[in-house]
């Protein structure tokens, strides 16, 4: 073996393990994760090449007062009993509290959105130094219990008080997310540089690389060709891959992020929900003499979070007992196949409006969780889904987004760096293995203290001998929306951070006197727009004017961006408080709205008034989420009892396909008024393929109110016609297209009145008369942050600059 084919911290810093540190100082990493955070020191004795690193034990109080120490510190928030709790004690907590009430958790992936007081409820969002309104908050405070921890271990055991930090983040993270981070560090008096944050893959990757130097297998690098390491970091929270090159340079081994995968909502967390929703939660409903429907949804995902930490300690108890019989990384078919469950005994209650729910024993067998992580594993670009949850996404999505953004093949991948608790899933490690079958699948002994060694190694080397042994890259493309054919880009994906500032001056104005300029800078996609440089002039601007645009990214993947024209300039103002995420139409309505929502909920002292609810469910229905509109005018009848809204509480859950909320609506609504034309047809339209003798009996009723509605027609139509009565079904058919004739010359169409009209005339024969209407139903207009007429365009020919 040669010695200069192994990669090793040294060879990457041929002259810089040498140098003695620049500053006498603590240096120290922190793992910053969506559910557990790991702190680590990095030590390197004068004159000694070797770097020592030690994950170190935090003093944690738990629920009853009692002092406990651990590497591992769960990110977790409690307000309990007039304390407040930070890591194992909060934790212990998720059964008894409120989320968002007294306790907090997953905020780590919340930071970078402006969803005003998502917290409204708050039982500290006044208390001075604590204030928990969002997650931002939170973050914060959790950062200011951590700084104090880390000082008092640094006290004790004769350690500098100068602590220099690094912090490891999500490589997929964006600027903003990044800048709210910094912001909470600043605000706790944290040391930190420019280079202060350092992507989780890679500070898995140097940890490794200083593990393996003297181990019995040390990472091997060709001398004929560069390597690649794919980087797989599977948390609680984030799924992040990254792609490195090793290679040898005149100043010996380098290495350099290539790509990195596109920001994937995806973790251990959602495997815990999954296990919940599919399994748990049906039981526990089950065990109690409940169903599913007895719920609204925020009662029913209250309920579900009260049992998460059941389903996180039933994977683990199998995935344990699966790994021990695994062979080279394969699970044998046998155990995959047989029905051993395991169970465990935890006393669970949680207070609903149909009472007390209460549970002591549940268990999972192991063909359970192998259907389950049979969704996470299968590979498909296509997330899956549970009726009424949100999406679950799979592990191949971030991998194939960073191959391709690579611009490799999978067969070129060397290395396979497992890193995170969630990694240490045996299906995970095999799936990993099975796919990338020409790589070595590297397992570190630690993985989830490995990230936080990785971190503070990056926070000696720079903030000691100002080396960076990984430059970070661009994740995305950045480009400025413009009236041009196509986007301008202003810095490529795969760009070196920090980069040179870059500079644009062939842009103008579109029209003479324009009054405002505007910019919009997006990252990826137009969805996913981080801020809108704007400037204004009395007089406006001509077009022979230079429009100039600088941007800068930072150490630390900042953007700064400064627009100037005309003797007026403006810096970055953000303009879109929803920049982490690429957004659809609809979802911008609906996280307006749900902004909107909490700032007046917290106004009116934590209850949402009526108004807003009504906001935020009409922002549902034109987003076409008619379960959640369901769900918020059922919150809504709640708070403030209307009993005509029953009718359309029932319609929303009709179309959401959730018929037997609809069924219980109608029927409620027909009990506080029989006479309701809406509600009979409704409940007898809703019963149509289910109980046709019930279904005719409320459709007849409606007829009798109301003979001239064209819908009624219809119905009793198909089940003249379903009876054999062809002339009546065909002139029932008739009244109802004439009717909708008449209402569609007259432009006097509801949303509903389109798939009606079509169908009737399908039934009629009229397939190209059918393929109009629906072509003719409006769509949501484009929800955007900036004014089309205000953009600029490249300026094709010589002018004149001003």
């Amino acid at each position: 073996m040669l010695k200069s084919n192994i990669l090793s911290l040294k060879s990457m810093l041929p002259s810089g393990l040498n140098t003695q540190l620049a500053t006498k100082a603590t240096f120290v990493g922190i793992d910053f994760g969506t559910s557990t955070t790991v702190v680590s020191i990095a030590t390197k004795e004068s004159g000694e090449e070797k770097i020592k690193t030690l994950p170190i034990k935090l003093t944690q109080i738990l629920e009853d007062g009692t002092i406990y120490q651990s590497e591992k510190l769960p990110s977790v928030i409690a307000w309990y009993n007039g304390r407040l709790l930070v890591g194992e004690g909060a934790s212990n907590l998720k059964y008894t509290l409120t989320k968002g009430k007294n306790i907090w958790f997953s905020f780590k992936m919340e930071i970078g959105e402006d969803l005003g007081a998502k917290y409204y409820n708050s039982e500290v969002g006044d208390m001075e130094g604590v204030k928990i309104r969002n997650p931002k908050d939170c973050v914060r405070v959790f950062f200011m219990y951590l700084n104090i921890l880390i000082k008092k271990y640094c006290q004790d055991n004769g350690l500098s008080d100068n602590i220099m930090y690094a912090v490891s983040i999500p490589a997929s993270f964006e600027a903003n997310q990044r800048k709210e981070l910094m912001e909470a560090l600043e605000s706790n008096g944290m040391n930190i540089s420019k280079q202060s944050l350092i992507d989780e893959p890679n500070a898995a990757f140097i940890s490794y690389v200083h593990d393996s130097e003297e181990s019995e297998k040390p990472l091997l690098i060709s001398p004929h060709y560069n390597s690649n390491v794919l980087v797989f970091d599977f948390g609680g929270g984030t799924c992040d891959i990254s792609i490195l090159e090793i290679g040898k340079s005149t100043n010996g081994l380098y290495s350099k992020n290539i790509a990195i995968s596109k920001f994937t909502k995806l973790g251990g967390d959602d495997v815990d929900r999954y296990i919940t929703f599919k399994y748990i939660l049906p039981r526990f409903f089950e065990a109690n003499n409940v169903s599913d429907d007895d719920f609204i949804t925020k009662e029913r995902q209250y309920i579900a979070t009260q049992l998460y930490k059941v389903s996180e300690r039933l994977k683990i108890l199998l995935c344990k007992k699966i790994s021990n019989q695994m062979y080279q990384l394969e699970i044998p078919d046998y155990i995959k196949s047989n029905s051993d469950k395991a169970s465990i005994t935890i006393p669970v209650s949680v207070e609903t409006k149909k009472g007390l729910l209460t549970q002591s024993e549940f268990f999972l067998s192991i063909k359970e969780l192998v259907e389950v992580m049979s969704v996470f594993m299968k590979s498909s670009l296509i997330p899956s889904s549970i009726k009424g949850q949100e999406e679950y996404n799979n592990i191949f999505m971030p991998i194939e987004s960073a191959i391709k953004k690579a611009n490799v093949c999978k067969s070129e991948i060397d290395y396979v760096l497992l890193i995170g608790g969630s990694a240490q899933n045996p299906f995970i490690q095999e799936a990993l293995k099975k796919y990338f079958d020409d790589s070595e699948i590297l397992v570190p002994q630690d993985l989830q203290t490995h990230v936080s060694k990785g971190a503070a190694i990056h926070s000696l080397l720079m903030n000691g001998i100002n080396k960076c042994i990984i430059q970070p890259i661009t994740s995305e493309p950045i480009f400025v929306i413009t009236k041009d054919t196509t986007n301008k880009v202003l810095i490529p994906a795969g760009t070196t951070i920090p980069c040179d500032t870059v500079v644009i001056d062939d842009l103008i104005p579109t029209k003479d006197h324009q009054e405002a300029i505007e910019l919009p800078i997006c990252v990826g996609n137009e969805n996913k727009m981080l801020f809108n440089l704007k400037i204004t002039r009395d007089g406006g601007f001509l077009t022979t004017a230079q429009v100039t645009l600088a941007l800068e990214i930072t150490a630390d993947k900042l953007l700064l961006a400064k627009a100037h024209c005309m003797g007026v300039s403006c810096m970055v103002e953000p303009q879109n408080p929803f920049a982490n995420k690429e957004l659809s139409t609809e979802e911008r309505i609906v996280l307006r709205a749900e902004r909107e929502a909490n700032i007046e909920t917290e106004r009116n002292g934590g209850i949402p008034t009526k108004n807003c609810l009504i906001s935020l469910r009409k922002a549902y229905e034109d987003a076409g989420n008619d379960f959640k509109a369901a769900e918020t005018l059922e919150q809504q009848n709640e708070i403030y009892p209307n009993p005509e809204e029953y009718n359309l509480i029932g319609v929303y859950y009709h179309n959401s396909g959730n018929r037997d909320k609809a069924i219980d609506f109608f029927e409620r609504a027909l009990d506080h008024n029989p006479n309701d034309y809406w509600a009979n047809f409704n409940l007898g339209n809703t019963l149509f393929y289910r109980d046709l003798k019930r279904a005719r009996q409320y459709l007849n009723k409606a007829y009798e109110l109301n003979p001239f509605e064209p819908c009624i027609n219809i119905l009793l139509g198909r089940l003249d016609k379903r009876e054999g009565k062809e002339s009546e079904a065909k002139e029932k058919f008739q009244i109802a297209y004439d009717k909708y004739e008449q209402k569609w010359k007259a432009n006097l169409f509801y949303n509903s009145d389109y798939g009606w009209f079509a169908s009737v005339a399908e039934e009629l024969g009229k397939k190209d008369k059918a393929y109009e209407i629906r072509s003719a139903k409006p769509k949501i207009e484009q929800t955007t942050y900036y004014d089309e007429e205000n953009l600029t365009q490249t300026r094709t020919k010589s002018l004149t600059i001003l």
